[in-house]
């Protein structure tokens, strides 16, 4: 998909490139939000989804409104009945295609300027070369090993990662921005420049954090995607949520955590429920969630490419029943 021709540059930001005065008119909204500079940077960032769910359709619909460069799908998954109950890009007509060159058309519609690659790709199969393409990954994924599978290549090649999925009612993020560097100016005449850098820890990392370090403000679901990813870290697989040998092995998980970390027994079944409703619920999407979450993640992401101000670090959680979301570092 080409972009209109315009060769009459408007401006440039540091990097040297810009905005075709055709691009400054279509943007000119969000130049007016965020400045030439940043829209500069986001009509020069590719970002790769991995995952085409309910909620990464309204992710990927708040990135490609914003105006970025291109962007690529990665995902196999035939579409059935189920998958549309929160789904932006599909409808009746997608059952039993593959939801990744399914969505293309709707997206296009979206934005005609942005860039859209499809690649036919098991996440296995995402190497070095394949991810250093990129500005920023964004993977919703419910095997927890993918996500730390993707978010050690992203580390590697310094490239920033986002990880997104919903339960139901309930929905969260993740990002890893590695060392995140952001600029802000001052109110003082002339207007000076001040760099920020924050610091992010891997996936892997934060599922190991020290459950003793917690507080009853933690939210519950941090609990139960560490002791899922424990489990799928050692198998490669998400447990059976009627399998009694797989449940048996989360309950054995919880309580090693507990015994690990000094905590109270009486959280076991407190942390063993709360696991299997997120098990119960890997599968279910809610479309006001998908599209809270959705809109968080979008705005989380245009911060990030444009480095213009400060970002969430590390995790998200929403809870749909409360209508509340709570920013934890881990």
């Amino acid at each position: 998909m080409t972009n209109p021709e315009n060769t009459t540059m408007t401006t440039t930001n540091e990097g040297g490139k810009g905005l075709t005065e055709y691009e400054a008119k279509i943007y000119d909204r969000s130049i007016r939000l965020w400045g030439v500079d940043a829209q500069a940077k986001l009509r020069q960032s590719k970002v790769l989804f991995i995952g085409i769910n309910g909620l990464m359709s309204e992710i990927i619909k708040n990135v490609v409104l914003a105006g970025v460069d291109s962007i690529t799908l990665v995902d196999d998954h035939i579409i059935t009945t189920a998958d549309l109950s929160a789904h932006l890009f599909i409808n009746e007509d997608s059952v039993g295609k593959v939801i990744s060159s399914e969505s293309v058309f709707a997206i296009s519609e979206l934005n005609p300027l942005v860039t859209i690659d499809v690649y036919d790709k098991e996440i296995e199969t995402i190497d070095d070369q394949f991810i250093k393409n990129y500005t920023i990954v964004v993977i919703s994924d419910k095997n927890l090993n993918n996500v730390s599978k993707v978010n050690s290549l992203c580390r590697k090649n310094n490239v920033s990662f986002m990880f997104s999925h919903s339960f139901g009612l309930k929905g969260l993020f993740f990002s890893d921005l590695n060392e995140f560097k952001y600029f802000t100016k001052t109110t003082t005449e002339p207007p000076k420049t001040e760099t920020h850098i924050s610091i992010f820890k891997s996936f892997k990392e934060s599922m190991g954090y020290d459950w003793s370090k917690t507080n009853n403000r933690t939210p519950l679901p941090f609990f139960a995607l560490s002791t899922l990813y424990q489990f799928e870290e050692k198998h490669n697989r998400v447990p059976d949520n009627i399998s009694d040998s797989d449940l048996s092995e989360l309950k054995s998980i919880i309580n090693s955590s507990i015994e690990k970390f000094n905590l109270k027994n009486t959280d076991s079944n407190k942390y063993f429920d709360e696991t299997k409703d997120l098990l119960n619920k890997i599968n279910i999407e809610i479309s006001p969630v998908c599209a809270i979450v959705g809109g968080i993640v979008g705005a989380e992401i245009i911060k990030i490419i444009t480095q213009n101000m400060q970002v969430l670090n590390n995790f998200f959680f929403y809870d749909g029943v409360k209508g509340t979301g709570l920013v934890e570092q881990f």
